[in-house]
């Protein structure tokens, strides 16, 4: 997965047709480091005319090459996205439980994840850009993320069902809304992903018995 990952991001936009001239390459390179620095200096939403004139080019050539802030921070933060995904993913196979393994424990390992995945989300810019529609180069690690949580659902025995429009991925997505929320506290959000969490224990399997009393509570809460 990694791998594949970083070829794709490695340049944050779809691999060229045709070789493009050496200029064009050095004002890439040139933008990309230009916008590391300026990002480090003054967080991800600096200004694109600064990065332009820390790369000294026009904003039309900014433009050019990276035709949104999110491409941009796609190529910036490539490696480093695929770092944090290799890592989330790895971590989806070590605290995932074994098949003997209760299924409460198969909700904890997801409710662990899902604070994993939130905390890099809300701390890490270019983690948030993955989610973003205008970050192609960063498919691959949208869809890595999803398998990842999509096979710690697998073990406890609940899907999302497509009839009902819900894939793994738009999940996620929620997530991320709720991590980067400002008008969430931390404990808010921690209760917001507990509720969503809930949502898909006792929602998104029509089949799973919610009146009996029998179905374990996710760390923290308790049931009405």
């Amino acid at each position: 997965m990694t791998n594949q990952v970083r070829t794709r991001a490695a340049s944050g936009n779809p691999p060229p047709r045709r070789a493009r001239r050496l200029d064009a390459v050095r004002n890439h390179d040139a933008l990309v480091a230009a916008a590391r620095e300026e990002f480090e200096a003054n967080g991800a939403e600096a200004p694109l005319k600064a990065v332009a004139r820390r790369a000294g080019v026009g904003i039309a050539t900014l433009y050019r090459n990276f035709p949104t802030r999110t491409s941009l921070l796609a190529a910036v933060y490539a490696d480093d996205v695929a770092d944090t995904v290799e890592s989330l993913c790895l971590g989806a196979s070590a605290v995932g439980p074994s098949a003997d393994s209760p299924v409460h424990e198969a909700w904890e390992a997801c409710a662990t994840w899902l604070r994993r995945f939130a905390r890099a989300v809300a701390t890490d810019a270019a983690m948030r850009e993955t989610f973003s529609a205008g970050a192609p180069a960063l498919a691959q690690c949208r869809q890595a993320l999803a398998d990842a949580f999509g096979s710690l659902l697998a073990r406890t025995g609940t899907a999302l069902p497509p009839r009902r429009g819900l894939a793994v991925e738009e999940f996620l997505r929620t997530v991320v809304s709720v991590a980067v929320s400002p008008f969430l506290t931390c404990s808010q959000r921690e209760l917001a992903l507990t509720v969503l969490l809930d949502g898909l224990r006792y929602r998104a399997d029509p089949a799973c018995p919610e009146a009996d009393g029998n179905v374990p509570e996710t760390q923290g809460t308790k049931r009405a």
